[in-house]
């Protein structure tokens, strides 16, 4: 199985699995206006927001069927996102990385430090094996291709550290915040040395888990670190475990927290679903898309993947009631 299918929707089973308390997200201000959702200063136009999608797969096929989806909504597709597992020990992947640039859009690598075949705790894939250096030479390959490949990416390195899902996670066995700061340093430094200056670098918490925001903020890795912070959540709906949740009871707490420790650094939703049980999704995208719309968020990365049989079908076109929804809402981002 491809890196991308066993990391996104293997890890959205995952997911799936954890009990609702661990999503408790309505913290204090969770769901009233916050910083980040303020709207811009009256006559101060906001600056330009982006669209993108999250997919499986590293060929030729994803950019095009990644490239059909936006279409299908009316929209450009800025950015692409896909997965790729340490375990796999591959090149850089150029070959992709070109195809979506041909095709108008930056790619984002989603680099996972894990093996996606062997369950969410493994103690080879720890934050302190990688900042150990264990992986050194494999991360030192990819930063020597990536100096000498011509065209900007983003790399989003171990997103989701503020859970317990995969194994350089804070919650993880084994791990700390202080180890995940010390594995995101010492791959960025990496790359820095090697001269690679056409690589965005992507933080990416999940939503708040279990109330626990202090996570979050002792895995931040520091300004030099990051050029854009990300966040990732999605309403499961009425699924074991799980209750249908508004975008603002999703996010809000989180957005204002990420405001408050990057100030100036662009925020971007870089992972979110929907599913189809407990409540109209088809409404529910039209009211995040017109939720996050006054909000100070730049970028909106939709995982535009079908998980069944073990996870939603998160997809904004899973039916043309939703695709025509969210083309609707997308128009005015």
């Amino acid at each position: 199985m491809p890196s991308g299918q066993a990391a996104g929707v293997s890890r959205r089973s995952l997911l799936a699995s954890i009990p609702l308390a661990a999503f408790s997200v309505i913290a204090a201000g969770g769901c009233q206006r916050t910083e980040p959702s303020q709207p811009s200063q009256q006559g101060q136009p906001r600056q330009s927001r982006h669209f993108g999608l999250a997919a499986t797969g590293l060929d030729d096929a994803t950019v095009q069927q990644s490239q059909a989806a936006a279409q299908q909504l009316g929209k450009r597709l800025d950015v692409l996102t896909v997965y790729e597992a340490f375990a796999w020990e591959r090149s850089l992947p150029t070959t992709f990385l070109d195809a979506a640039a041909a095709a108008g859009c930056t790619p984002e690598l989603t680099w996972e430090p894990w093996d996606p075949r062997a369950g969410k705790h493994q103690a080879a894939y720890t934050a302190g094996q990688i900042a150990g250096g264990r992986y050194d030479t494999y991360v030192s390959t990819w930063a020597e291709q990536a100096t000498s490949y011509d065209k900007p990416f983003r790399l989003r390195f171990a997103h989701e550290m503020n859970g317990d899902w995969y194994p350089w996670a804070a919650g993880s066995p084994g791990g700390s915040a202080q180890d995940y700061v010390a594995a995101y340093r010492r791959v960025r430094g990496i790359f820095d040395d090697a001269g690679a200056k056409r690589v965005e670098w992507v933080w990416c918490p999940n939503v708040i888990v279990n109330g626990d925001s202090e996570t979050i903020s002792r895995s931040y890795p520091g300004d030099n670190f990051v050029d854009i912070v990300g966040v990732d959540g999605y309403n499961f709906g009425d699924r074991p475990g799980h209750q249908w949740s508004q975008p603002a009871e999703l996010f809000g707490s989180t957005l204002a927290l990420v405001a408050q420790l990057a100030p100036g650094k662009p925020v971007w939703i870089n992972e979110v679903g929907c599913g189809d049980q407990g409540g109209d999704k088809s409404r529910w995208i039209s009211d995040f898309i017109s939720w996050l719309a006054d909000t100070d968020v730049r970028g909106l990365i939709w995982f535009e993947v079908d998980g069944n049989p073990d996870a939603p079908d998160w997809r904004l076109t899973s039916s043309a009631a939703t695709t025509a929804a969210a083309k609707a809402a997308l128009a005015s981002w």
